[in-house]
């Protein structure tokens, strides 16, 4: 079975070149918008969380955050998205497990998505 990823993108377009490009790399991808996502983490279980660091609502790395915690999700790697220049100590400060700065080649990000699944495998 493939691998599922979350994702947490509140740009539309973005969400969707990403979802596009993880399903032709034989991913599944389910999408959210906002930083209160953690019941959709815990309802799919994904295998990933990508999630970008702003969003409509908030802050992704509150999400990250929150995910690392939880006793049911803490295992599962996530990769914070951004175009701030401070992305690396965000993504420390959350617990993320990889970042990725916008914009980003496709290849890299379906590089860092393989690398981290088979880690976690």
């Amino acid at each position: 079975m493939s691998k599922k990823i979350f994702v947490v993108e509140d740009d539309e377009d973005l969400s969707e070149a990403i979802q596009i490009i993880l399903h032709e790399e034989g991913y599944r991808t389910v999408a959210s918008r906002d930083k209160n996502s953690i019941k959709g983490v815990i309802l799919h279980m994904p295998d990933m969380v990508l999630v970008d660091y702003k969003l409509k609502d908030g802050f992704g790395s509150e999400l990250c955050a929150t995910i690392k915690k939880h006793p049911l999700t803490s295992h599962i790697p996530v990769i914070l998205i951004s175009g701030y220049a401070d992305l690396a100590d965000i993504a420390r400060a959350c617990g993320a497990d990889a970042w990725l700065s916008k914009p980003f080649e496709l290849t890299a990000l379906t590089r860092l998505v393989d690398h981290y699944l088979k880690k976690a495998a």
